[in-house]
């Protein structure tokens, strides 16, 4: 018989995991396709205030409806006034993919990997490895939890 604390666990990483397939699901869907023209590139230093003071240098594209960032290689090869095709994600409106019509190359920037990807793959197999193990897993269960709820922020806002 299942007791009320279990009951309670289940249904909260039933909730997880629901919430983690909708995110693979808008990564993983192709949305809507749209083509614009480039109207700016810019470059930001990006500083650490630590004793290093290490920094780099982040890239963002603009277009007439839409801002979002590149990487440094892709912003090396667009020359003024370019067509850009990107992707938007169906559920949160995100850029999934974007590339030059001139080109075939398609990029997917970094943190949209992460997080359209690789944190609710990460819950689903950590939550299917804790049946297994049972409750030697619940720290990093609650670590992956917190990043699924903070990539849910992000997408969100």
């Amino acid at each position: 018989m299942i007791n009320n604390q279990d009951k309670l666990r289940l249904g909260l990483y039933s909730l997880f995991v629901l919430t983690s397939i909708t995110i693979l699901t808008d990564f993983i869907l192709p949305g809507s396709v749209i083509v614009e023209e480039i109207i700016d590139v810019r470059k930001e230093k990006q500083q650490y205030y630590n004793a290093a003071r290490n920094y780099h240098f982040s890239y963002r594209v603009f277009t007439i409806t839409n801002n979002f960032s590149i990487t440094e290689d892709f912003a090396k090869e667009i020359k003024n006034n370019q067509q850009i095709e990107f992707a938007v994600s169906p559920i949160f409106k995100e850029i999934n993919s974007y590339r030059l019509l001139n080109t075939g190359n398609r990029d997917i920037y970094s943190l949209r990997i992460l997080s359209g990807l690789v944190i609710p793959l990460a819950l689903i197999l950590v939550i299917g490895l804790a049946f297994k193990y049972e409750k030697k897993m619940s720290i990093l269960i609650f670590v992956i939890q917190v990043l699924v709820i903070a990539d849910l922020i992000f997408l969100l806002i």
